[in-house]
């Protein structure tokens, strides 16, 4: 019996390992949002992934594909953030700028690793008009609170979750006195990576239902003098789905915590042997 409890601790320190990889992998790669970008003249549309920081964008006006690096920049003062292909936060910050101006920006540099496969255009695709342009809708960028939030709650799970790892192989290993460091601890853990998780999704599935499903926020659908539209086109991609594995897994640690609990309750106790004080024969020992 002893042995079926310490296996169930260490399956929740294993769980919990899984669930760490699976936050930090979805933290870091680029495919929250899956896209494609339509655009009327070019030569079939521009294909766009990006995650919480960065992404990429493969532009396909010409026969010859452009790729293009694009990074989170965020105007804090106008509550603002989008999608730069420029290469400098300064760049961003410009270009973000103009974005939310209604002027268009200047090109942007291309990835240099594809650089010597493409041929760059002598000209701009359309003239850069700026004198009749005016303030772009906010409601194309995506929300800076949004933003923040999703990925603070994603720190916060991968905090929890590290803490329910770290807490489980203690539990097996040792036996804490202290309850938020003993087994009761690890509910509290394993219920607020799943809290944190859950919000993420909630956050990052607003975002997209509100704002993203009409525009993604990037360079070229924010520019005003381009018509470029993603409007029906995007869709959660891969990184954000993966947030529902912490949440099923936490799950099933508070499961085998329970059952864990469950199978101590119905271990027999344990076997007492009474005394009769009254029985002189206990004094030659």
């Amino acid at each position: 019996m002893a042995k079926s409890k310490w296996n169930l601790l260490f399956a929740t320190f294993v769980l919990s390992c899984a669930s760490l990889t699976s936050l930090i992998v979805s933290l870091c790669t680029p495919y929250w949002i899956n896209s494609e970008a339509y655009e009327s003249s070019a030569y079939k549309n521009s294909i766009i992934n990006y995650g919480l920081f960065t992404g990429s964008l493969t532009q396909n006006f010409l026969p010859n594909q452009r790729y293009f690096d694009l990074t989170i920049s965020c105007l804090y003062g106008e509550y603002v953030c989008a999608y730069s292909c420029q290469d400098t936060e300064d760049s961003r910050t410009e270009e973000v700028l103009l974005l939310l101006q209604g002027l268009r920006p200047v090109d942007c540099p291309l990835r240099t690793s594809r650089q010597l496969t493409v041929e760059k255009p002598s000209q701009p695709i359309i003239s850069q008009q700026r004198q009749n342009s005016s303030p772009h809708n906010r409601s194309d960028f995506i929300n800076t609170g949004f933003w923040i939030s999703t990925v603070v709650f994603v720190g916060i799970a991968i905090g929890f979750a590290g803490t329910a790892a770290s807490f489980s192989i203690i539990n097996v290993l040792f036996n804490p006195v202290e309850p938020i460091f003993s087994v009761f601890g690890l509910y509290i853990w394993n219920g607020a990576a799943i809290g944190a998780s859950t919000l993420s999704l909630i956050l990052w599935g607003s975002l997209f239902a509100n704002t993203l499903k009409e525009n993604i926020a990037v360079t070229d659908t924010l520019t005003v003098q381009l018509p470029y539209s993603s409007k029906g086109l995007a869709s959660l991609g891969v990184c954000y789905w993966l947030l529902l594995l912490p949440v099923g897994l936490h799950a099933i640690n508070v499961g085998l915590l329970l059952i864990r609990r469950y199978v101590i309750n119905r271990e027999p106790p344990p076997t007492t042997i009474d005394v009769d004080s009254s029985d002189l024969t206990i004094i030659m020992y």
